[in-house]
């Protein structure tokens, strides 16, 4: 990956390169930035007003053919006089986890059911973390490196994951998905799944006879056939850009399908992508912008948000599977289907909140619940810290009901508590945190400090104590403009 990125710009490719991180095992991580004219800076990059567009690869390292993709299309964008780099500026990480991909062993060992290449790396990172799990917590180097780089300098306008699926074997060659928090501002989720991606599902099919579908898998609903996608947790990649305000876009090539065919589709998915937003870029910086805004108004509209969810149906629709083997037969693990069936279905592509909670002015945090801030600052989140006593009218959270899972997930038993707010005059002392939510991540701050979120810092155990039945969550919300002495933290 390093050669050819070398070889690109030896050839004068308009391209810059910078080593954004270090993993545990101590390799440089690449970012390549493309654009014409060349930008020197993020903040250069956005006063140009073209998206910023930044393309994901390689986060499980046995799922390669993004990388590959993205290889061939930084050559092809970077041989065009004019085209796609003058319209957006492109960053792309075609190696996120690195330690994860020089672990290369044979695909029958690393990868068992994908059909081919001959030798790929492996799911974890250096550190153990499955870099697909860790959009909340932040505990990898590699997303913390993300964070400071990429997320909070360049603030991409459209992020895109790249994967390859071991699921369902159907007739599509690659599945995607949109953001699926349903706390994505609206405007964002509208344009990313009811506008741009069922366009590109057309032309794919038009254009190459590719067909495409959401990501998810043939399941079981109701003793009934059902079509199922996966989590709205931001732990996820593309839903985190949601809960960011930005467009995230999964794509998923079909591992049982060649391996030379997962590059060809991923390709051809992602230039659709790429080419879509250059189409509409003055759309999509307008409803970046445009989300940041909405969000940024939580403080005086405090609207209601999700913290419990549950999958919701656009309706039935005609499926591609494979179906079942005939008695006594296996069904094969790699290679195309020997045939398909039309399978009518519910559509399970999204998800609906089953129980909200009202945004607040702002959020007090004590001053003993340091890996609180440190996670929020790490997020790019702006926290003050009160310098003078101040008293506050707010409403507390009481614990009715609490949950530590049995077994460890990502290296944590996740914990769920239950219970009712109560309002509180509470005296807050100097030192304590103030996070005011007249800013534009006011959605992943509620996703994060909500009591009852269910990928926030109670979920994975940031708390100085885990929660007990009876006792008072310590972050206390205020409904009210919160007037006081305060610092920002640098």
């Amino acid at each position: 990956m390093i050669d050819f990125i070398e070889a690109l710009q030896r050839k004068g490719a308009p391209i810059s390169v910078e080593y954004f991180g270090l993993s545990k095992e101590a390799r440089r991580m690449p970012l390549v930035i493309a654009a014409r004219p060349m930008v020197a800076s993020p903040a250069e990059a956005r006063r140009t007003g073209k998206p910023i567009i930044y393309v994901q690869a390689n986060i499980h390292a046995g799922e390669v053919e993004g990388k590959e993709a993205a290889m061939a299309i930084l050559s092809r964008v970077c041989q065009e006089p004019h085209g796609l780099l003058d319209k957006v500026i492109l960053l792309v990480d075609p190696i996120y986890n690195i330690d994860g991909n020089e672990k290369f062993g044979p695909q029958a060992r690393n990868r068992p059911e994908q059909n081919g290449p001959e030798l790929v790396g492996v799911r974890a990172s250096g550190e153990g973390f499955d870099l697909n799990r860790d959009g909340m917590k932040a505990e990898s180097l590699e997303f913390r490196a993300v964070l400071e780089r990429i997320w909070n300098r360049w603030d991409p306008d459209v992020m895109m994951d790249l994967h390859t699926t071991d699921g369902t074997r159907h007739g599509y060659d690659l599945t995607y998905s949109p953001p699926l928090n349903p706390n994505t501002p609206p405007a964002i989720l509208k344009f990313s799944r009811d506008e741009m991606l069922p366009a590109i599902r057309r032309q794919m099919r038009q254009q190459y006879n590719l067909p495409l579908f959401d990501y998810g898998d043939a399941t079981t609903r109701d003793k009934k056939p059902a079509w199922t996608t996966f989590g709205e947790g931001g732990r996820y990649m593309t839903n985190y850009a949601g809960i960011r305000n930005r467009i995230g876009i999964l794509s998923e090539a079909a591992t049982y399908i060649p391996f030379r065919e997962r590059v060809v589709a991923t390709d051809r998915f992602v230039t659709a992508v790429l080419d879509y937003v250059e189409k509409n870029s003055r759309r999509v910086v307008e409803l970046t912008r445009g989300a940041d805004a909405e969000v940024s108004a939580f403080e005086t509209t405090q609207p209601e948000l999700g913290v419990r969810f549950e999958m919701a149906s656009r309706g039935e629709e005609e499926t591609l599977l494979e179906p079942p083997p005939a008695a006594g037969k296996r069904r094969p693990e790699t290679g195309r289907p020997a045939s398909l069936i039309k399978v009518k279905m519910p559509i399970y592509d999204r998800f609906a909140a089953t129980r909200k909670s009202k945004v607040p002015a702002a959020y007090l945090i004590p001053e003993t619940e340091t890996k609180i801030v440190e996670l929020l600052r790490r997020q790019g989140v702006v926290v003050e810290r009160f310098v003078a006593p101040a008293t506050v009218d707010g409403q507390r959270f009481t614990v009715r009901e609490a949950k530590i899972a049995s077994q460890p997930f990502q290296g944590h038993r996740l914990i769920e508590i239950n219970g009712a707010f109560a309002p509180e005059q509470a005296t807050v002392r100097p030192g304590a945190f103030l996070v005011r939510m007249d800013q534009p991540l006011g959605v992943l701050i509620f996703n994060l400090l909500e009591p009852e979120s269910v990928d926030g810092v109670v979920a994975w155990g940031f708390l100085s104590r885990d929660p007990r039945v009876g006792d008072s969550y310590p972050v206390l919300k205020a409904f009210r403009p919160v007037n006081a002495v305060t610092e920002r933290l640098p």
